[in-house]
Formats: structure tokens, sequence, C-alpha cells
């Protein structure tokens, strides 16, 4: 939700994996397998919002959501409707086009919504909407990315990670789960304000990190909730597409 790296993996496996900062008291639901609709997609669900903010669906498609645009807005609710409940309602349009062109954006707090498709060919996608204007490009998706929330992570804060996440990639061999794991977990693990697992006096800190997986055209989903100290996998089997 606050962190994201995409580590691609050859032409079609991938990691990407999120670590979610936020209030303590805001606690989620380990990652289940849920029908929307008529298809199925596996989430770990905000027990306030009921939404979420990392999702795998059937469809060959994954989403994750941070919060903030470009820079920290002013924070000024009620908003009309929980960004991760619209993770859940992505799933409604048959294209991000659709999505952008047919969705109420309107009266939203701004957001990072990462869209990555893989059907047929790899596609990654970005949108970022900032309270009054929404910004679409593709991205390349032969190569790795981080992303660092723009509402608590200010400019020279985010370029201090993309460095850690620069020298990471030139020093790791092996882009394998667990390091990919390790780095969410151990980089910055001295600057308690900016690392990857960050506490703000309590008040805001890493929940926990949620790692996609896909392999041999199998997708799963891995949770590591740091605050119960458990951590649990599950596989999406496709229900409706077989």
């Amino acid at each position: 939700m606050c962190t994201l790296t995409y580590i691609p993996i050859d032409s079609d496996n991938f990691f990407f994996t999120t670590n979610r900062d936020e209030n303590p008291q805001r606690e989620a639901e380990f990652p289940e397998e849920y029908c929307n609709g008529e298809s199925f997609s596996i989430y770990p669900k905000d027990k306030v919002a009921q939404g979420t903010w990392m999702m795998c669906h059937e469809n060959d498609f994954s989403l994750c959501l941070l919060n903030g645009a470009f820079e920290k807005h002013k924070h000024e609710p009620p908003y009309q409707k929980s960004r991760g409940v619209m993770v859940l309602e992505f799933s409604e349009f048959a294209s991000t086009i659709d999505f952008i062109r047919d969705y109420n954006f309107s009266g939203m707090e701004p957001f990072t919504l990462l869209i990555l498709r893989y059907k047929y060919t790899r596609n990654l996608e970005e949108i970022r909407w900032d309270g009054e204007i929404l910004h679409y490009r593709k991205l390349d998706s032969s190569k790795p990315y981080i992303w660092s929330s723009s509402t608590l992570y200010n400019k020279e804060a985010r370029e201090m990670r993309q460095h850690w996440f620069d020298n990471w990639l030139r020093q790791c061999n092996n882009f394998s789960s667990k390091e990919i794991l390790n780095f969410h977990k151990t980089t910055g693990r001295d600057d308690a304000f900016n690392g990857l697992v960050m506490s703000r006096k309590e008040k805001v800190k890493t929940l926990s990190i949620t790692q996609i997986r896909r392999k041999n055209r199998m997708v799963s989903m891995y949770h590591d909730d740091l605050k119960k100290d458990e951590s649990r996998d599950i596989y999406l089997n496709k229900k409706s597409l077989i």
C-alpha cells in the first residue's frame, strides 16, 4: 500500500510485492478467495472499509494501490468512496481504458494504482489521480520498479529508497521470493522513519507484506502479518474460465 516493487522474471513470471504502512488499529483479514460478480480473485480485506490494496484476479491481472499521487496532499474528508473499494470495482470493467473513461473518480482521495496484465503478453500500467486530473501511462514491463507513497515519503525519501532499490538490483544474483521479501523486510532497518519496514511512534507503521507471484502460469499470493507474526500462502484457481 505504501511501498511496492515489481520484479519481472523472464517474459512471463514476476513478483509484485507491497508493504502496508497504516495505523496499527486499522486491521486487515488474511487473503481469501472472493467471488466478485461472476469471477474470482484473492485479496487481503481491510476490516474498516471492506476494500483492499492488493488483488490478483483470475482474468490474468493484478492490482496494487498506493495512497497519494505525486506529492503529499491535504486530507479533506469526507470522500465519496474508499480507494480500496475502487480496487474491487476495477474488475467490472473490460479494460483499463474503459475504467478510466467510465469510472467516477470525482470526490475521491488521490491515489496511485498499478495494473499488471499477463493474459497473452505482460503489460504494466499506472494510473495517478491527483484529486482533479487522471494521469495514465504505460510502463516497460521488462524492467523492475519501486514506488513509495507520496503521503508518507517526501521527494528526498523516495529518491533514497530508489537508491536502495538500485543498489540491491545490482548486488542480487537470485531474484527469488525469499530474496525479495528480505529486501522488503530489512532495507533501511536503521531508519525507522523511512525504512521499508517503518514505525513512526506507533501511529503509523508497517503492518504487513503481501506478495503476488507468477510462476509457470500459476499465480499465488503470500501474506505476512508482521503484527501477528503469522504468514499465509494461497493459490488462485481459475474457476469461471475453465
